[in-house]
């Protein structure tokens, strides 16, 4: 794994060669910034979803934005935002146009844990297809890596993983932040008990009124390189 090397990068991200492998599958993270473009499913609404969920479904994640303080090898790190594409959809550019996009929309690092999100989309599977996180050295010394369809895309998977939802089901996906343990990369964490995933139910149903409890599935992100398999026992 390569970071960053002695020699210190701006604010105009023009980095050349280092690069981040932020996984052993080869998952890798180049310095720039990518488009923020918003994702073209929509926000859950109880009334519309009635009408829909024949032919439409729900996925719930939830996402860590907070500054992340001595990550790794940097002195702060942030996830900024995660962006998903439909399997099989054909898209050009190596970024935007997403089909599900999650982010971190303050001026300032959040200081809330995490952000929840539902979002009624097509039935499919869908693949990781961008992220971005911004790391620090200093105050000055500030730079962004970020995946794209370009670095992630290959024999038409996502190297960072994917999730499925079927019509009218309500899919619960996990939690979303970064892992430092050997350099800033995006990880789904899950609530480990039934009782503690109950908690956070109950906060969904609050921010998204119509949301049922019981007819929500514990089904995570499956990923090899960004989280190990669970099952709510």
């Amino acid at each position: 794994m390569t970071a960053f090397g002695a020699a210190r990068f701006s604010r105009s991200f023009r980095l050349g060669l280092p690069v981040l492998l932020v996984g052993a599958a080869g998952l890798i993270a180049t310095p720039g910034w990518a488009q923020e473009t918003s994702g073209s499913s929509t926000p859950f609404d109880a009334t519309l979803f009635a009408q829909q969920a024949a032919t439409k479904g729900v996925v719930l994640m939830s996402a860590d934005w907070s500054r992340h303080w001595g990550c790794a090898r940097y002195e702060n790190a942030q996830l900024q935002f995660l962006a998903f594409d439909k399997d099989g959809a054909q898209k050009t550019s190596p970024d935007g146009q997403w089909d599900v996009l999650i982010k971190d929309g303050s001026i300032f690092p959040s200081k809330k844990n995490y952000g929840n999100y539902a979002f009624i989309v097509e039935p499919g599977e869908y693949l990781l297809t961008g992220f971005r996180i911004k790391l620090g050295k200093s105050v000055s010394n500030v730079g962004n890596f970020y995946g794209d369809r370009k670095n992630m895309l290959e024999n038409g998977k996502s190297k960072g993983g994917s999730f499925t939802v079927a019509a009218g089901e309500v899919v619960y996906i996990g939690h979303f932040s970064l892992d430092c343990a050997k350099a800033p990369m995006p990880w789904r964490f899950y609530p480990e008990t039934r009782e503690d995933f109950n908690k956070y139910l109950g906060e969904i149903q609050q921010e998204y009124p119509g949301i049922e409890k019981d007819k929500v599935q514990f089904r995570l992100f499956d990923t090899r390189i960004m989280g190990y398999p669970f099952s709510l026992p």
